[in-house]
């Protein structure tokens, strides 16, 4: 069973990135395929992740284990959903941005799962290592969109990448 749901990730994996490819080079962005991109890319990482680990592994957890996982998928959507705000309230944009951050956690959740399925096992460390790398990406994506002056939803991340910043009003105000 692992090896099926590794088959249909990568289908959904390449069919997404396929996607906004092609809306990119045929110049057909909109607002709502944006928005339902960002809303796809939630449901597949949590379906996915906690469908897949709740088949494979969850009956090898203790207790603890199992919540701390889920706890981490609930973190997860609650993060998404507060950077879709942050882009909808600053930016008119009803999408996430698309870090390197954000997408090393989604990465990492999948990649654990992997040899979370084979080994039967969960190493603490793994899910506090992506918690933590999933709340990095929220406070960047957060800033981002607060401070930013142009929105693109394709921001590398801090560090990654410049941007325009959006000025100080009392500065535009005294000018």
């Amino acid at each position: 069973m692992p090896i099926v749901w590794i088959i249909v990730y990568f289908i959904l994996l390449n069919s997404d990135w396929i996607d906004g490819k092609l809306a990119r080079k045929l110049n057909a962005e909109t607002e709502l395929g944006a928005a339902l991109d960002s809303i796809g890319d939630v449901l597949v990482l949590v379906m996915g992740a906690t469908l897949c680990f709740v088949r494979f592994v969850a009956d090898s957890l203790e207790p603890w284990q199992f919540w701390l996982y889920v706890g981490m998928m609930v973190t997860c959507v609650l993060n998404k959903v507060l950077v879709f705000i942050l882009a909808q309230k600053y930016h008119g944009k009803g999408n996430m941005v698309h870090t390197y951050f954000q997408k090393s956690f989604a990465m990492g959740c999948y990649i654990s799962i992997f040899f979370w399925a084979f080994l039967r096992t969960i190493p603490e460390w793994t899910i506090y290592s992506l918690m933590l790398i999933n709340i990095y990406a929220t406070i960047d994506e957060s800033l981002y969109c607060i401070r930013t002056a142009e929105y693109d939803v394709d921001f590398k991340g801090h560090g990654l990448e410049k941007y325009k910043k959006r000025s100080d009003k009392k500065a535009d105000q005294a000018s």
